[in-house]
């Protein structure tokens, strides 16, 4: 087999993976892009273990934090993986290299008070965007491509699903392509309704303004919508967003956390974390778990009380 130069090899992979996400194929290119500023436009055959530690080195020297520097390794990795099983190299050079370190972050969740502090600054779409996430977990890219088919306003369910091309509609697909059923709260029911009676004709997608998705349907008709405009269909989204929690007074926080506010909430209803899992659309449990802890906020006061149990068993100080 003819010897593949990096750049060569990473060009042959996203022709014959053009089933990614359009996120994955962002992320994979700057990383592999850097991966050639590192190393230069090298023989893949000829990446080390070496390399892999030089790769390492010149992430940290261009002053990136130690968990931009995993994201970074990890996004390099499933396309040095492809190359070995197609023969391109033998082995994988990033195997037992050591990984820096990345303390967890405390899990951002928004109170009721903050909550009710954006629905007060937004309008009734941002209402509805905000409650989509909030109440039923759903990512920017699912609240932003949810259509009149996916809500089933007499048995009050919000169906996440993939989307075929058609004359309406753009091709999209969940994050874990599972298809995902999510309770639809009453606030949520009236704002739905309330947008599906201006919606114009034609228009599927409640999430997004008329003359956006009329933009968007234009550039679909002409060839030139990309697949990170389907995947995310509303590109003024996070200064809107940003200044509502400037209204609000919330001084941190992205939008994301509103789906982390709807897992967390989920869990202290005493759902299982299985269930949990399903309803969030996790590719694992471990997941779902890493929020369990920051959710159980009386874990504190629990331990505190086992020892004083413990305590009134007799072991209490001595005194004199």
């Amino acid at each position: 087999m003819l010897p593949k130069l990096l750049s060569e090899v990473f060009e042959e992979y996203l022709i014959k993976n053009q089933r990614l996400k359009w996120n994955t194929v962002d992320g994979r290119t700057r990383a592999w892009g850097k991966l050639i500023r590192a190393k230069g436009n090298m023989l893949i055959s000829d990446f080390t273990y070496d390399d892999a530690e030089d790769f390492q080195v010149f992430l940290f020297n261009q002053g990136l934090a130690p968990g931009a520097v995993r994201s970074y390794i990890k996004k390099v990795r499933p396309v040095i993986n492809w190359a070995w099983f197609k023969g391109y190299r033998e082995g994988d050079p990033f195997k037992g290299l050591k990984l820096p370190k990345v303390p967890q972050k405390e899990i951002r969740v928004y109170s009721d008070a903050e909550l009710c502090g954006m629905l007060a600054s937004a309008t009734i779409l941002w209402q509805a965007r905000i409650i989509a996430a909030a109440s039923a977990g759903l990512r920017k890219s699912e609240v932003l491509n949810l259509t009149v088919k996916d809500v089933d306003f007499e048995k009050g369910l919000i169906k996440i699903q993939p989307k075929k091309k058609t004359d309406y509609t753009w091709l999209w697909s969940p994050k874990n392509y599972e298809v995902r059923r999510l309770p639809l709260t009453e606030n949520l029911n009236s704002l739905l309704v309330r947008i599906l009676e201006e919606l114009p004709t034609g228009q599927p997608y409640l999430m997004l303004t008329a003359k956006r998705c009329w933009w968007l349907q234009q550039l679909k008709k002409q060839g030139k919508m990309n697949p990170r405009m389907m995947g995310i269909p509303d590109d003024n989204f996070s200064r809107p967003f940003k200044r509502i929690l400037k209204q609000a007074e919330i001084s941190d926080g992205c939008f994301h956390d509103l789906r982390k506010t709807a897992i967390t909430k989920w869990l202290l209803s005493d759902l299982a974390p299985q269930e949990v899992q399903k309803l969030a659309g996790h590719s694992d449990v471990e997941t779902t778990l890493n929020y369990y802890a920051a959710c159980r906020t009386d874990i504190i006061d629990r331990a505190r009380q086992s020892w004083a149990n413990i305590g009134a068993t007799g072991l209490e100080p001595a005194t004199s």
